[in-house]
């Protein structure tokens, strides 16, 4: 009996006038507390089996993904400036999705509105835009609700959603189904694309193989080194510093690499629209790395030969543990600590000696300007707490344990964000009015998603 005065009212709602009363955020069912499901049919529109069928969707996108998804319905949205307003508050009301990733879903539909909003979190705005949500709407929910289907389109919708926030394919609606197959000219489309594919890659293999020269070419160029008696003077490859040659050498590998992997993706790209085979991008672009990755690592400097400044010859690389042994006691320590990587070279005919270092980049602030090395210990004192509504202030102290450096200076901290320690100390001073009506992850939303009217 009550479904079918349910049935009544809900016919009379669709062609009459939105009724007078209205109902508030604290009205709507919390699903999650009420019984442990993810749809909250306060309008009565949809029956006990898509129920427990979208139940058991959102339960499987909740266990796969982590994602929140809510279903609600409800008569009207009056007392609210829209009916996207209203679904924005019971999202962040409610706190959809998992706190900190904010991958929450709310899809709502306002039977007196004759509207439905499909709401997102922020940390949706990837895998799921606006414009996907849109689409979802349009071609598969609205279609059946302007035939009074809300089960179905209820149902088409949400498996939608799910399928796009788990990576699964989904269905489209065809372009022909807008477009008579007539009205596409066939043949002389055809031979328009032929050409303007056969275009694109001859000029792909051009633009990779004069990339690839033109990269083998600069690496043959050779980098001229000091050799020195002692190797007492140590260049870096990273950090340019004037009146030595260390700005010089520091501009020899990076070249390579702008030059040989862009040449390297165009050729994989044309090899790939040729034979459609994706090994081919990634295999070039993996060869590249890995052979700058091992001779990087033996040699610093990845494909140039490297020659004495002084007499024009080759140099021969020093091993490790005879470099160890001639590093100054500040670059020993900075190589210990794993804060930067040396490299040397011996000139036969010179008898000399030349030393580079590869700082490491997360180290550089650690760099003492007087024994010139990365030996720079740093010590934190916090002078004032950052909170919600204020910076803070914090003193850094670098200090060399060789040369006995030492330097202070005193930083801002910035204030706290909204996070998750932040919606946990919030939620002390409101928990009797939030806690007990939200069971779900505490995701936000900014106003994500997509609405439509039937």
């Amino acid at each position: 009996m009550p479904k079918v005065w349910a049935a009544v009212l809900l016919s009379v709602s669709l062609w009459l006038p939105q009724p007078a009363w209205a109902i508030t955020l604290e009205q709507v069912p919390n699903p999650r507390r009420q019984y442990g499901g993810w749809v909250s049919d306060t309008a009565d529109i949809l029956s006990s089996s898509t129920e427990n069928e979208l139940n058991r969707l959102l339960t499987q996108l909740e266990q796969r993904t982590t994602a929140e998804m809510a279903v609600v319905t409800v008569p009207n949205t009056q007392g609210y400036a829209t009916p996207k307003a209203f679904t924005t508050q019971l999202f962040n009301y409610w706190g959809i999705g998992k706190a900190g990733r904010n991958n929450g879903v709310l899809f709502l539909i306002s039977v007196g509105d004759r509207r439905v909003e499909i709401e997102t979190g922020r940390g949706l705005a990837t895998i799921l835009p606006n414009s996907r949500v849109q689409q979802i709407i349009d071609q598969h929910i609205l279609p059946k609700f302007r035939n009074r289907d809300f089960d179905g389109g209820t149902l088409a919708g949400v498996r939608q959603l799910t399928a796009v926030l788990q990576g699964q394919p989904v269905a489209e609606v065809q372009a022909s189904s807008a477009l008579s197959p007539a009205a596409v000219p066939r043949a002389d489309g055809g031979e328009a694309l032929a050409v303007a594919q056969g275009l694109l890659e001859g000029s792909l293999l051009l633009l990779g193989i004069l990339l690839l020269g033109l990269g083998w070419r600069r690496s043959r160029l050779p980098v001229y080194l000091k050799a020195e008696r002692g190797g007492a003077k140590v260049l870096s490859l990273t950090r340019r510093e004037q009146g030595t040659t260390a700005a010089f050498s520091s501009l020899q590998s990076a070249p390579i690499r702008r030059l040989l992997y862009p040449g390297s993706l165009c050729l994989g790209l044309f090899l790939m629209s040729v034979s459609g085979n994706w090994l081919v991008l990634v295999l070039p672009f993996l060869a590249v790395v890995t052979t700058d990755g091992i001779l990087g690592s033996k040699r610093g400097i990845p494909f140039q030969p490297v020659v004495c400044q002084s007499c024009g010859r080759p140099l021969r690389p020093i091993q490790p543990q005879v470099l160890d042994k001639q590093l100054p006691p500040a670059h020993r320590l900075a190589k210990s600590q794993r804060r930067a990587r040396y490299y040397g070279w011996f000139c036969p005919a010179c008898q000399g000696m030349a030393v580079v270092v590869r700082e490491g980049t997360s180290c550089r602030h650690l760099y003492c300007p007087r024994c010139q090395a990365l030996t720079l210990d740093l010590t934190t004192q916090i002078l004032q707490e950052a909170t919600y509504s204020s910076s803070g202030l914090k003193l850094e102290i670098l200090t060399c344990p060789i040369c006995q450096y030492r330097s202070e200076r005193t930083v801002v901290i910035p204030p706290l964000r909204d996070s998750d320690s932040e919606r946990d100390s919030g939620s002390t001073s409101d928990s009797s009015d939030r806690d007990s009506d939200r069971d779900f992850g505490g995701g936000s939303s900014d106003g994500g998603g997509a609405g439509g009217s039937w």
